[in-house]
């Protein structure tokens, strides 16, 4: 029983991690999808594979391997294409979105007529740390093997040089029809050196420009001057442009967020849904939906922690200022709208809520196993409480006490005397019995009394009333004896 019961608190403690999967799609994430559908189906415009300039292109590609030329093809093959670049803050909820639109596209589709074609619609990757085009490319071949099943990566060992890795990517992308290419964090070329940071710039402006493979850039704030200025060749080629993906504002789509969340509380009492719940999530996030998520769950986990059970508006104030600290700046800087501030700050999310739950989870289990033996002596205590009261009711009984009375003095006097043995608890309980009934007969005895003196007033004072003194009313009464009367009294 104890092993069940510290269990079920843990399976509601490790049930918090879920909200780290929760999504909820919003006006934004419509809108992003409608702009990633026309992106993908305009590329393929030029670029069907039935068309000569097809099989031109993979010649072409292949003629410029061969001969170890720089990439580039003729103008009559080469077909511009578009991009389109995606920029917020970090935790907005850019790549979730990329990706459950992603999700709606197969990863390959095998044609069998009337070409023998494995078509790969989308390749997600990401920017290397270090901003290197040629790591890039090493990505995009692996990525590719692990989709297709292939072996073009070990094929390309004995020949790493930049120039190869490109035009064979280029070949790579043409021959098996990519319609989009989708590359994340790509702030990460503001660390490189600027060499290579142009590099890669320059490689990407190749894939638009000479291959005609869409590209979709996902950074944050930081990498939106950089892609401005060196990405705009590329950007001019469609009308897709940047997406700029801003922190929520407290309207209905917030609401039906936030709405969306509230069925995942793991708490033993469920906290109501209410106006107030809106102002403070949107006032303690400024509409960042990764920060308002994890509130919810870092309030829930306090809630579990300190055994309140239930989350609160005033625990979400807490643990904001408790766990994260580290945003507190960034927050201050969106709620005062001020660009400069703004601009200091670009990764506000750094925190890893799986571990912080998992550094929590002693102190849970401490509480649970405290919780379970304070219960365990609280039901003893209960059980040996029910034995004494037992034993004292039925020895009171076998002294021809009244079974009622018997329990209510019983109940009394051991509530009253915590840890009482059984002998004295007999003892208390029948000096309370006898002092009550001594007290009960003194009342009678009054009564009695009162009852006989209030008579003879009366007798009396009727006497008065016809001239009688109390003397001659007592003896016509009968109460008194006339002197030398032979009468008895009463």
């Amino acid at each position: 029983m104890k092993k069940k019961v510290i269990s079920q608190h843990h399976h509601r403690y490790h049930s918090l991690t879920r909200l780290t999967r929760f999504y909820q799609p919003i006006d934004q994430t419509l809108q992003l999808e409608m702009r990633f559908s026309r992106l993908l189906r305009d590329g393929y415009v030029y670029r069907n594979p039935r068309n000569k300039t097809h099989a031109e292109a993979l010649i072409e590609l292949d003629r410029r391997l061969e001969n170890k030329e720089p990439l580039g093809l003729p103008p009559d093959i080469r077909k511009t294409a578009s991009s389109l670049s995606i920029i917020g803050f970090s935790g907005m909820g850019k790549s979730t979105a990329i990706e459950r639109i992603l999700s709606l596209y197969p990863k390959v589709i095998i044609h069998k007529y009337p070409l023998n074609i494995m078509q790969v619609p989308w390749l997600k990757l990401n920017c290397p740390n270090d901003g290197s085009p040629k790591t890039l490319c090493l990505d995009f071949i692996t990525k590719l093997d692990s989709i297709l099943g292939t072996k073009y990566f070990k094929q390309t060992l004995k020949r790493e040089s930049l120039s190869y890795l490109i035009i064979y990517v280029g070949q790579l992308a043409r021959a098996h029809c990519l319609g989009v290419l989708v590359i994340d964090e790509i702030q990460h070329m503001l660390t490189a050196k600027s060499e290579v940071s142009s590099s890669m710039l320059n490689f990407l402006v190749t894939l638009v420009n000479e291959i005609g493979i869409p590209i979709v850039l996902i950074g944050t704030t930081k990498a939106k001057e950089l892609l401005q200025v060196n990405f705009r060749q590329a950007r001019r080629a469609g009308g897709h442009g940047e997406f700029i993906w801003e922190p929520m504002k407290k309207d209905d789509n917030w609401e039906v967020l936030i709405r969306s969340m509230w069925r995942y509380q793991w708490t033993k009492e469920k906290a109501t849904f209410t106006s107030e719940w809106l102002n403070v999530l949107h006032e303690e996030s400024q509409g960042i939906v990764d920060i308002a998520v994890k509130l919810f769950m870092l309030a829930q986990s306090e809630a579990i922690e300190t055994g309140e059970e239930k989350i609160s508006t005033k625990m979400i104030n807490k643990v904001s200022k408790k766990y994260l600290p580290m945003i507190q700046k960034m927050l201050s800087a969106l709620k005062e709208g001020s660009i400069e501030q703004i601009r200091k700050f670009d990764d506000i999310t750094p925190f890893n809520t799986e571990d912080f739950l998992l550094q929590r989870e002693h102190t849970v289990n401490m509480r649970d196993i405290v919780a379970r033996e304070k219960e365990i002596i609280e039901k003893e205590k209960r059980k040996s409480d029910t034995s004494i009261l037992q034993r004292v009711i039925l020895t009171l009984m076998n002294l021809d006490i009244e079974s009622k009375l018997a329990e209510k003095i019983a109940k009394k006097v051991i509530n009253e005397n915590k840890g009482i043995t059984i002998k004295e608890a007999v003892s208390r309980a029948l000096t309370i019995i006898n002092d009550q009934q001594e007290k009960v007969e003194k009342e009678i005895n009054n009564n009695k009394n009162k009852k006989r003196t209030n008579i003879i007033f009366k007798i009396v004072d009727n006497g008065r009333k016809e001239k009688l003194s109390a003397h001659d009313s007592l003896v016509n009464k009968g109460l008194m004896i006339a002197p030398f009367s032979d009468k008895n009294l009463f």
